[in-house]
């Protein structure tokens, strides 16, 4: 180890609200990198979405731990100039405010390459930059349902329906992240930085991977629930619980055909490849049968043995809670702004020499002003003066209702 990270020295600044800017950048700080989160003088609005905790948003904290909060008004020059001497400082730029609200308040890509030609400008919106609906305003839920997505969620039988996280935010903050990564990458061999257009919608057509090409052989995916058209495998109820049964190589549907008592099973298989599936509506009941008669443990225990994919269905609450997840170090204790410290996901990542280091702290609104401003030469008094004229300084306690 170096007791480096791998992206200490890299100045980002943040201008975005509610997930996938943040998070984003969040990623970005876990890593080493220094984020100076630019909000406005009231606050970015995640301050006050839900649920709350002792006057502090989980949804803000859970997506803004390890930066530096500066608050500055954008609608007003002093504030953009202040936002430029920031620019020249900076590596990256990352907002996912709607198309040509940059612009509008001085950092679109064309006023930050003005100022710093090298800094990587990142840009996520719901449909990108360019095309008919590039003006459309997105939320998670209209971008899941637009991507097909809840199209193919659910029962057979059912609606579609929504994944219950924030699924469309949070894969474009990872595609965010990719492209500050790329972006840096290539400023190495060019020397400036670039844009790079990061969609919603975009993001989420590569996860349904083969079923875009299936599309086109006339064979459209439709909603299955928690099984596979392909494959054997789905949820089945235990005495407490439900589990994830796939045995769906030849070799595990052999040994899951002898544990249930039916070797005749493997062997129909053998004779007709796929009969599994075709006959799934014969074997659930079986299967069923067999799974509520044992517990999760009792029922993973077996299967695990014997090298049958299986696992327990488990809350968030038994995910904590999971001694593997504990070991792995994947919970990291966060202090909110007042003061009250709860659980939050750690970095997923684990690169060996240059580890993450996660912040433990969610920064209270324009905490690091002081300490930003003076930094790029500001002096005590020049920045009273902001705060005295309404440049910079929270506005008052962030409304929560």
């Amino acid at each position: 180890m170096t007791g480096m990270s791998a992206l200490d020295g890299v100045r980002v600044l943040e201008i975005a609200h509610y997930i996938a800017g943040p998070q984003c950048c969040q990623i970005l700080a876990d890593h080493g990198a220094d984020v100076v989160k630019i909000e406005p003088r009231t606050g970015e609005q995640g301050r006050r979405s839900w649920p709350m905790h002792e006057g502090d948003s989980l949804y803000f904290a859970a997506n803004n731990r390890g930066k530096r909060s500066v608050t500055l008004d954008l609608a007003r020059p002093q504030g953009r100039e202040v936002l430029h001497d920031l620019l020249r400082t900076a590596d990256v730029l990352v907002t996912n405010y709607a198309p040509g609200v940059p612009e509008k308040l001085g950092f679109g890509v064309d006023d930050v390459h003005a100022v710093n030609e090298r800094t990587v400008v990142v840009h996520v919106t719901g449909f990108g930059r360019t095309g008919p609906k590039s003006g459309w305003v997105a939320y998670d839920g209209i971008v899941q349902a637009m991507s097909g997505l809840a199209d193919m969620t659910g029962s057979p039988d059912g609606p579609p329906t929504v994944a219950g996280p924030f699924v469309a935010d949070n894969v474009a903050a990872l595609q965010a992240t990719i492209a500050v990564l790329l972006g840096l990458a290539a400023r190495e061999r060019t020397g400036v930085g670039q844009l790079v257009d990061v969609g919603m919608l975009d993001g989420l057509l590569p996860l349904l991977g083969h079923h875009v090409a299936a599309s086109a052989t006339g064979h459209a995916p439709t909603r299955f629930g928690s099984e596979l058209p392909t494959s054997f495998c789905g949820l089945y109820p235990a005495a407490d619980g439900w589990v994830y049964l796939a045995p769906v190589t030849p070799r595990m549907w052999a040994r899951f055909s002898a544990i249930l008592g039916r070797p005749e099973w493997a062997e129909r298989e053998a004779a007709e490849p796929r009969w599994r599936v075709h006959h799934r509506a014969e074997l659930n009941p079986v299967v069923t049968a067999w799974t509520r008669e044992r517990t999760t443990a009792e029922i993973v225990a077996v299967l695990q043995d014997a090298d049958v994919v299986c696992g327990p269905v488990q809350s968030v609450g038994d995910v904590l809670a999971d001694e593997h997840v504990r070991e792995r170090g994947m919970t990291h204790d966060v202090e909110l702004a007042g003061g009250a410290t709860v659980p939050m996901a750690g970095p997923a990542l684990r690169l060996a020499a240059t580890p993450a280091r996660p912040g433990d702290r969610s920064p209270a609104l324009g905490e690091d002003e002081d300490a930003v401003l003076a930094e790029l030469g500001y002096s005590a008094a020049a920045v009273a003066g902001l705060r005295s004229a309404g440049i910079t300084g929270a506005a008052g306690p962030v409304d929560t209702r």
